[in-house]
């Protein structure tokens, strides 16, 4: 499902001739390689902080690192939390410079594998920024949801999902408004969904 996520958002359904499919293709790389990136800043802070191991693993939203036998206090699991937001927003820097300094010159003068390394840069660029700043919103299961719950401890679990909702409602309707954009419009449900479930969860252990 990651792949078929990437291949759609990269415009898969609309692409005709190879140099367009090449472009998807080239989205496609540019996503695996953000989503990495992430999951790397959260493993690699993870085993920083004692966790034995670490496994990363793709999925249709993004993805997801998974530590067996970790076991991270409050702090520990705020910076392994933030890291991988950390990581993704020195990507998104250190590419807009590439961008900006290394990838310069004139349009007409540029062969197409330079054009395609521009698009390359630039849609890593726009991934990291705008992944970042939804997940950093105290929104379940994303990073700022985590970090949320973290910094309010598990016996607040359920204030935890109400904000988690609050802060879905105004963000599908800020995506509504901007981009009209069914597919928005799932995601936000989708992590309604999850944060409900947790709040049933947390309500049926009381």
């Amino acid at each position: 499902m990651f792949w078929v996520l990437s291949a759609f958002l990269g415009g898969a359904l609309d692409a005709r001739g190879q140099e367009e499919w090449i472009l998807v293709f080239t989205f496609m790389l540019a996503a695996t390689f953000s989503i990495l990136v992430h999951e790397f800043g959260h493993a690699l802070a993870g085993l920083r902080l004692g966790a034995p191991r670490v496994q990363i693993m793709l999925h249709s939203l993004g993805g997801l690192a998974r530590f067996e036998g970790a076991h991270f206090g409050r702090k520990g699991r705020i910076l392994m939390t933030a890291a991988g937001p950390a990581a993704s927003i020195g990507l998104a820097v250190l590419f807009y410079f590439i961008g900006q300094f290394v990838l310069v010159g004139g349009g007409e003068g540029r062969t197409y594998f330079q054009l395609v390394l521009q698009y390359f840069v630039g849609v890593v660029v726009m991934i990291n920024i705008f992944w970042s700043i939804i997940n950093l919103m105290p929104i379940m299961p994303l990073d700022g949801g985590q970090i949320l719950l973290a910094a309010l401890g598990p016996s607040r679990l359920k204030l935890s999902c109400i904000i988690s909702f609050v802060t879905i409602g105004f963000l599908a309707v800020a995506l509504w408004l901007s981009t009209r954009s069914f597919f928005n419009i799932l995601v936000m449900l989708f992590l309604a969904s999850h944060t409900w479930q947790v709040f049933k969860a947390a309500d049926e252990s009381r």
